[in-house]
């Protein structure tokens, strides 16, 4: 057998199994994760108690170091958690795409907030956020420096922000492409294939550990933002 890397992104081409698109399926699956959430007896179900348990796990983990003035802005940044957890997770099941691997939605989650914050930041405490600028003790002949090495950084805030969710899930998503390719071609030597199948879920694992890791420092970062700014 021979792997055709030309077809690198065909993971994302619809497969049929009797005339009915496996990416429905897949939609069935995600779709399924809201009757967990969303639940509508008195009582709380087995699922419904450990989603709230997750909940109050994530936001002492986000919120560990923070201030009373940020605490209207946690249910945002929970939701936030949230969507890219599940987006993330649900993307590693077969047959279905991780929508945030694309910047296109990354960058459309990420910038408003940005933005958001920052205006807020300048409109509470416009001479703060200017002297942030300005490090405490720069000579007066770097301050003009200093002004645009600081600006540009500000501004670098949102691209690093939706490139680095982008640029992580979709790395990893090639390296488990690769690696079940790989399988394949090596069927004919059960010891190498045996060997590339266990780098393979061991490699699976890691990837649900960085789609959840990746939530956390996208919402992670975001309140190390809002922080700087009330």
């Amino acid at each position: 057998m021979i792997m055709n890397l030309n077809s690198i992104f065909g993971q994302f081409s619809p497969d049929y199994l009797f005339l009915m698109p496996m990416t429905f399926v897949s939609m069935l699956m995600a779709i399924s994760w809201l009757f967990l959430s969303n639940s509508t007896n008195w009582l709380p179900t087995r699922a419904g108690f450990s989603l709230l348990s997750f909940n109050r796990t994530i936001i002492k983990t986000i919120f560990q170091q923070t201030n009373p003035s940020s605490v209207t802005w946690a249910p945002i940044i929970i939701t936030v958690f949230i969507l890219l957890f599940s987006i993330n997770v649900l993307g590693l099941l077969p047959y279905a795409f991780t929508a945030t691997s694309h910047i296109s939605l990354t960058y459309s989650i990420g910038l408003p907030i940005w933005m958001s914050v920052n205006i807020l930041g300048f409109y509470l405490s416009f001479n703060a956020r200017l002297s942030h600028l300005v490090p405490q003790g720069t000579p007066s002949y770097l301050i003009p420096l200093m002004v645009i090495i600081e600006t540009l950084s500000l501004f670098a805030q949102p691209i690093a922000l939706g490139l680095r969710l982008a640029a992580n899930l979709t790395a990893g998503h090639l390296l488990i492409y690769l690696m079940s390719t790989a399988i394949w071609v090596l069927m004919s030597n059960i010891t190498i294939a045996s060997i590339t199948f266990i780098i393979f879920v061991l490699l699976f694992l890691l990837e649900i550990g960085v789609a959840c890791i990746q939530a956390y420092v996208f919402t992670a970062l975001i309140h190390f933002y809002l922080v700087q700014n009330l």
